[in-house]
């Protein structure tokens, strides 16, 4: 007999919001553990509908600017379209170097499938948001999601 795995606790589970996740990227955008230095927050995009932002910083030892598109609960088609988006338009306003993450607390296989197909146009990286309660503190916190290609595994994030 198997023993079911118990379930991560959501964000909106904890009473917490997108808004409150935004705040707490812009003070410690350490949390997300995209770059094994410290990343310095640039500007916040708040998109249209509930929990939905992007943020944007850059890694001063890596000297790439980081584009995260989060968005709670799964990911979705439409989540990886506004960060292609972002990407694009970014790129093309500052053409350095960039990364691409796409972060929500679940990365559905058919989004992690069209993360790696769209890696042929931009560096898509997927990062799955984890929450953990202890007393009243909240902690967050960005675990890598390794992208398949049909030669096997792509590089995940550092």
């Amino acid at each position: 007999m198997s023993t079911p795995q118990p379930r991560r606790p959501t964000l909106h589970s904890l009473g917490l919001d997108a808004v409150w996740l935004a705040s707490r990227i812009e003070e410690n955008p350490v949390l997300l553990g995209l770059t094994d230095g410290t990343p310095r927050f640039e500007r916040t995009i708040l998109r249209p509908g509930t929990d939905r932002f992007a943020v944007i910083l850059f890694d001063p030892a890596g000297g790439t600017r980081l584009l995260v598109e989060v968005q709670l609960a799964d990911a979705d088609a439409g989540q990886l379209a506004r960060a292609l988006d972002l990407w694009a338009a970014e790129h093309t306003r500052l053409p350095v170097g960039h990364r691409l993450v796409l972060a929500a607390e679940h990365i559905p296989a058919d989004v992690a499938h069209a993360a790696a197909s769209a890696r042929a146009t931009a560096p898509v990286e997927l990062l799955e948001l984890r929450a953990e309660q202890t007393g009243s503190i909240v902690n967050v916190y960005g675990e890598p999601v390794p992208l398949r290609s049909g030669n096997g595994p792509t590089p995940a994030l550092p």
